[in-house]
């Protein structure tokens, strides 16, 4: 029998490539005044964003509302153009390409919104909303072939085929987001945003859409970006997580970690608003104080030590970067292996 290979032989192997790479992702949005509507500042929504996706892996992206983490999924897909910043898909970088070259790769990276009846045109028969994309691309010989395979990915999806000749309002929420789903996936994506596509719906219908993504996943090797609020959905479906405060990204690792052993103020408050009967958890948790400052005039340097308990002098003064911790990162100076903080205060 031939011998083992030794620790170091078996380390060198080099990771895989993410699919997706998010560098330094900047997206502003101008507030104008007066009559001649001059920019007076900026709404700094995604201030500076690293992300990385891997191939048949699940990334979600949480926080509270008006954090940026819709804005930063736009941005991906250029539906919002960003100020700064690389969105590397494979080896392209998708911001240095012309729209011309852009719309060869949006077929690799689809979307499925929070609302399924906003997102679907009501004059269009399920039919022609599914078709559309193929037809876009090329995909399918002709009609009757497109028809064909829109019958198929409705079965996917789990809805009769004979459906398709039918409009959205004529369905029910979690049926209309099974149309959504397979929009998406009828030009044969590589990665899929979702966002916030369950939060509409019943509790009993998101477990049926989660498990549906799932076993899509499984099958197709999709990788999934999902954007969320749900930290009960996060855990369930996802990874990694990567948790996002006023346009930043202030904690990101394995989703197991993060939950277990959260590193930022901002996470344990976070979870500490699940409903919990676990005194451990309780015990770990802490209270997030006040409300979201304003991403047009964002506090210097913490960006969380407005609303931080654990806050220290430091944290009003100088921004901290992302330091590694066990398994992930963190944006707080609590992490910084190379400082212990003073007495809070």
């Amino acid at each position: 029998m031939s011998a083992a290979p030794a620790p170091a032989e078996r380390d060198t192997a080099p990771a895989p490539a993410p699919l997706l790479r998010v560098e330094g992702l900047r997206t502003w949005f101008p507030i104008r005044a007066g009559l001649l509507r001059r920019t007076t500042g900026y709404v700094r929504a995604v201030d500076g964003v690293d992300l990385s996706i891997h191939r048949g892996q699940t990334l979600a992206l949480v926080g509270e509302s008006g954090c940026g983490k819709t804005t930063v999924g736009r941005s991906i897909l250029a539906l919002e153009r960003p100020r700064e910043g690389r969105v590397w898909y494979g080896d392209t970088d998708l911001m240095a390409l012309p729209p011309d070259a852009l719309r060869s790769y949006r077929r690799k990276l689809q979307i499925v919104f929070q609302d399924p009846l906003a997102s679907l045109n009501p004059r269009l028969r399920v039919r022609e909303v599914v078709a559309e994309g193929m037809r876009s691309f090329g995909i399918g010989a002709n009609e009757d072939e497109r028809s064909e395979r829109v019958a198929a990915l409705l079965r996917r999806v789990q809805l009769d085929p004979q459906t398709m000749w039918r409009y959205p309002h004529e369905f029910s929420g979690g049926q209309r987001q099974r149309i959504g789903i397979a929009r998406a996936l009828a030009v044969e994506p590589e990665l899929v945003i979702c966002d916030e596509s369950v939060s509409a719906l019943d509790v009993s219908i998101q477990a049926q859409i989660l498990n549906l993504l799932g076993e899509l996943q499984a099958e197709m090797g999709l990788a999934y970006l999902f954007i969320t609020h749900d930290l009960a959905v996060v855990r369930y479906l996802a990874d990694e997580v990567a948790v996002m405060y006023l346009g930043q990204i202030v904690e990101r690792g394995p989703t197991e970690r993060v939950f277990e052993a959260p590193a930022h103020p901002y996470t344990r408050g976070l979870l500490a608003a699940v409903p919990s009967v676990d005194p451990d958890i309780r015990h770990r948790s802490l209270r997030v104080l006040g409300d979201v400052p304003s991403p047009a005039n964002p506090p210097p340097g913490c960006r969380f030590h407005t609303r931080c308990p654990e806050c220290f002098e430091r944290c009003r003064q100088e921004a901290p970067t992302l330091f590694e911790n066990t398994g992930g990162e963190s944006r707080c100076w609590l992490s910084d292996p190379k400082a212990a903080p003073p007495a809070s205060g």
